[in-house]
């Protein structure tokens, strides 16, 4: 079986990835510390496909956090 050895990453890519690990620890400790303080939590993954830098959609995931009995009205925001 052959060898596979991987290309190494540009310094863009690998600060783009070190601030997506980052992103993600900061929602996951987010997401956490909500839940331990009685929040519903709602997670809606979804995509964006107007995007111009890339062919294909790129993922996103929207939450939202409410506390039982409490519901505002939704709010439209624009990314």
């Amino acid at each position: 079986m052959a060898e596979i050895y991987p290309f190494p990453k540009s310094a863009e890519e690998q600060e783009a990835e070190r601030k997506l690990t980052e992103a993600m620890h900061a929602l996951n400790a987010a997401i956490k510390n909500a839940a331990q303080c009685g929040f519903e939590i709602e997670l809606k993954p979804g995509t964006w496909s107007f995007t111009t830098y890339t062919r294909t959609p790129v993922p996103y995931i929207g939450f939202t956090a409410r506390l039982p009995g409490r519901h505002a009205q939704p709010e439209f925001v624009e990314i």
